[in-house]
């Protein structure tokens, strides 16, 4: 199967997010809505950065999958991810950071002077 399969149940300080989506695998999708009403939240789990209950599943592969007891962690799911904020993963050092991101990078393309 291609694309996004969602099914997550998250409490928020107002309300439930109770979502169930099919998106498809190539293309545009826009997730808007206002201020508080799950956007971010839905974004964070998909990434792996948030846990909510339910399934994760993308082009297939299961990313969580709570009934089975599955929970791929956030450093091995395929994605990039920008945050609205100034952000760092907390168990890495500046440096494993920039690692980090530097991995999503061809070999051929990386341009990084680590000597500066």
């Amino acid at each position: 199967m291609s694309g996004l399969e969602l099914r997550l149940r998250f409490p928020l300080a107002d309300f439930l997010l109770d979502v169930d989506l099919h998106l498809p695998g190539r293309g545009v999708t826009a997730l808007f809505g206002p201020s508080g009403s799950g956007k971010t939240s839905l974004l964070r789990c998909v990434a792996g950065l948030q846990r909510a209950h339910g399934i994760v599943r993308v082009n297939g592969d299961v990313w969580q999958n709570d009934e089975a007891g599955q929970f791929l962690p956030v450093h091995r799911r395929p994605l990039g991810y920008v945050f609205q904020e100034a952000s760092l993963f907390p168990h890495l050092s500046v440096r494993g950071n920039l690692e980090f991101g530097l991995k999503r990078i061809a070999l051929d393309a990386r341009r990084v002077n680590w000597d500066v």
